[in-house]
């Protein structure tokens, strides 16, 4: 058995999820992510905690995608439903291996794919009836995103899959308590008004204004308030993020970490914005997948849209958690509504800045890319 698999397992349930024995703990595990599944469950019957341990196959999964009746896609079984009423604690894997082949997938069937398991990024009825459930019974959900890290996606997306692994799993096991000390100094800053100044020696000079929105975090805490809204605690994890005042938004914004989009690459993508969206833009290389991603949107891809801060100090650039890694400032455009925003534009583009130095109402809280404030 893969020790990593055993550090990860104490931390989701004594760091994550804090368990006390007795608690019913349900696990749904991808076929890939057997050996993973069968440590959590272990390492939960150790804690005195009642086990249900499930499987998902990925061949089934697809094809019930593409073949199986619409009506069953769409809705929560009453016996899945049942058994998530008497779940006190749902672990899950992220999957499937393979990148989904969405252009086998009909049309009219891809709004019913549910991975996520959350309604703030599945847009399916099933996710949703998920949660209401989940939300009455205040189920606390971690969701492993580590378990993306499969040669698949690895290939597809031209990564090193060793080192994009290490990093993914590394991640998970970042002290929760490191994390939630910067972020909850951030809350009272990024959830008022004022004034937002961010700056980088690479260029960006870019200001806006906070508008008392709700802040979005996540610090590797599956808390009662989330449990209570029905959402998520994703591993890796570490961040805080806040909509704005869409139309606020002024100056130039350079992305100098490199941005992966599968196996393309976009090189130091610049905006300039007014009037809170996108005037101008130019990118040393790659420029086409930003102007193809404003080209499939409904109209509002450009215009301005959140803001955060990453705070896992495990994490690093270069891989798919960019808006985690601490030091990180991420800037947002389109969609915004799944972080209370008022963009409802169909698409989202966000990528990360470093070596920031950002002040809040007049306030520095970062400094050449080091968080200056902490509870």
């Amino acid at each position: 058995m893969d020790t990593g698999y055993a550090t990860l397992s104490k931390q989701i349930l004594d760091g994550c999820l804090s368990t006390k024995p007795g608690q019913r703990v349900w696990i749904n595990s991808w076929d890939h992510t057997l050996e993973l599944a069968s440590d959590l469950a272990m390492e939960s019957k150790k804690r005195g905690l009642e086990v249900l341990l499930t499987v998902q196959l990925e061949d089934l999964w697809l094809r019930s995608m593409i073949e199986a009746p619409l009506e069953l896609l769409d809705n929560l079984p009453a016996h899945i439903a049942a058994a998530l009423e008497e779940t006190q604690i749902y672990v899950y894997t992220l999957g499937p291996r393979k990148p989904i082949p969405w252009d086998r997938i009909p049309v009219d069937r891809r709004g019913s794919v549910s991975v996520w398991l959350d309604a703030r990024y599945d847009r399916s009825r099933f996710a949703e009836q998920w949660a209401k459930v989940a939300r009455r019974n205040k189920v606390k959900m971690v969701g492993i995103e580590a378990t993306l890290a499969t040669p698949e996606r690895a290939t597809s997306m031209g990564l090193d899959l060793e080192e994009w692994r290490r990093v993914m799993f590394e991640g998970c096991t970042a002290d929760p308590r490191e994390m939630a000390s910067h972020g909850r100094a951030l809350e009272p800053l990024m959830g008022g008004e004022g004034q937002v100044h961010l700056t980088t020696p690479f260029g960006t000079d870019f200001r806006f204004r906070l508008d008392k929105r709700p802040y979005d975090y996540s610090y590797g805490l599956a808390t009662e308030e989330k449990a209570e809204r029905g959402e998520v605690v994703f591993l890796p994890t570490g961040g805080i993020e806040v909509s704005a005042a869409e139309d606020s938004a002024e100056g130039r914004i350079v992305y100098d970490p490199l941005i992966r989009a599968g196996k393309s690459q976009v090189e130091d993508l610049t905006f300039q914005v007014a009037q809170g969206r996108i005037k101008q833009f130019s990118a040393r290389s790659g420029k086409e997948i930003f102007e193809r991603y404003l080209r499939e949107g409904s109209g509002d891809e450009n215009r301005f849209s959140y803001f955060g801060f990453g705070l896992n100090p495990k994490l690093r650039h270069g891989f798919t958690q960019d808006d985690k890694v601490l030091g990180s400032t991420i800037v947002g455009f389109g969609h915004s509504s799944a972080k209370g925003g008022m963009n409802g534009a169909t698409g989202q583009w966000w990528a990360s800045m470093t070596k920031a130095t950002v002040t809040i109402s007049g306030q520095k809280v970062m400094e050449d890319g080091r968080l200056l404030v902490e509870s």
